[in-house]
């Protein structure tokens, strides 16, 4: 489709965008109830029970044991993804040089909200 094909919605009669705005409604809730069944399913893969070697894991358990495993063979972004998830995200530090003049400005400035 190209700009030719386009119709603004203000040369459409009502009935037209009465239409068009039905059939959208219509696919958004479609998209909506694939995105829910997709997200069940992964729930409840996540919530399963797995058995590996006779020990028993959950869902959770063997994508941990999985990301360790390839953060170990060298995968960077298995690492950074464990990383992160665990809370130990380096800290991005910058520092901001300002003169006094700028901040008798700044002063000012806010002062004049009040």
């Amino acid at each position: 489709m190209n700009n030719r094909n386009l119709k603004a919605n203000s040369e459409r009669t009502p009935k037209e965008r009465k239409e068009l705005a039905s059939k959208a409604g219509r696919a958004s809730g479609e998209a909506r109830k694939k995105k829910a069944q997709l997200r069940d399913a992964l729930q409840r893969a996540l919530d399963g029970e797995y058995v590996i070697d006779d020990d028993s894991f959950n869902g959770y358990d063997a994508i941990a044991f999985s990301m360790i495993k390839e953060a170990i063979k060298g995968n960077v972004q298995a690492f950074k993804e464990i990383r992160d998830t665990i809370g130990e995200q380096p800290t991005t530090r910058f520092s901001v040089n300002i003169d006094d003049y700028t901040i008798d400005k700044m002063e000012k400035f806010f002062d004049s909200l009040r």
